[in-house]
């Protein structure tokens, strides 16, 4: 497969996956149930700010202040649906995608190279089939 074949595969691959995932958050934004809370990264890293705050190490917060804390900020942030959809669908999405196509384009090279790696090792030991008779 020639270099603008293999280019053609790989922007069809990326646009399948977009397609999919970008159909998937359509759907959920036109049918009105897309979520629309705080993720993870919203409300991330509690423990360090609580022992900041109260002079003591990570070690001696207790996972109950951290859950609190935690809960009080994720019913704390929401976002609309368009930026829910926007966020997660439209703009996330085209990582798979880019990913997958870099895969695809960069395969051919990592197959060469794990070649020449198993050819370097079959000669430092032997082909196959020889040695101890």
């Amino acid at each position: 497969m020639g270099l603008k074949q293999r280019i053609a595969v790989a922007l069809a691959i990326a646009l399948a996956i977009y397609g999919v995932a970008l159909g998937t958050g359509t759907l959920l934004y036109r049918t009105g149930v897309i979520a629309t809370g705080a993720t993870h990264n919203n409300c991330a890293d509690f423990r360090a700010q609580l022992a900041a705050q109260r002079g003591v190490s990570e070690q001696d917060v207790p996972q109950s202040d951290v859950a609190a804390a935690t809960a009080q900020c994720l019913t704390g942030h929401t976002l609309t649906k368009w930026e829910a959809f926007r966020s997660e669908y439209l703009l996330w999405s085209a990582w798979p995608a880019l990913i997958c196509a870099l895969v695809f384009l960069a395969w051919p090279a990592w197959a060469g190279v794990l070649e020449r790696q198993e050819a370097a090792g079959r000669g430092d030991q032997g082909r196959p089939g020889e040695g101890m008779a």
